[in-house]
């Protein structure tokens, strides 16, 4: 059992949480993405704003602040690597990512297995956990919904 669904299993029963989060989140609905509950989502709100045009004008700014932005130091033919560190929402990312990647049905479980493929399992559960948040960002932000494609047979 992963952390999201030993989460959710354990979770506070509270009543009217869905609606409760949907008013929070100003009548957007994050729940729509793939692996965020109502208690993740809960969760979730602790560490950020529901208004997240304010703080972070682009979803990179986001992404970087939760530091799932890619490092790259390079100074002419010299290049090091730079220890990026995850905040707490940055890591809840990580965690989401976790679950999505190991479903079967979803395109981005599909996308995880590619990428675990070329790159390793930790390459593509950053990559995962950035995409997630870019999209939690322009949901918040611009009110675009998740659709899932499911995979193509």
């Amino acid at each position: 059992m992963d952390l999201i669904t030993a989460a959710t299993v354990n979770a506070p029963q509270i009543a009217g949480l869905h609606g409760l989060l949907w008013r929070l989140c100003g009548q957007k609905d994050p729940t729509t993405l793939p692996g965020v509950a109502d208690y993740v989502l809960r969760q979730l709100l602790g560490e950020v704003v529901p208004d997240l045009s304010g703080p972070w004008k682009t979803e990179k700014q986001f992404t970087a602040w939760l530091g799932l932005a890619p490092g790259s130091r390079q100074s002419g033919k010299r290049r090091g690597s730079q220890k990026r560190s995850r905040n707490r929402a940055g890591r809840f990312f990580s965690v989401i990512a976790r679950s999505v990647g190991r479903s079967g049905d979803k395109a981005l479980g599909g996308f995880y297995r590619r990428l675990k493929g070329r790159r390793g399992g930790l390459v593509a559960n950053l990559a995962l956990a950035r995409k997630l948040a870019e999209m939690f960002w322009r949901l918040m932000v611009h009110g675009r919904a998740y659709v899932e494609a499911g995979l193509k047979k």
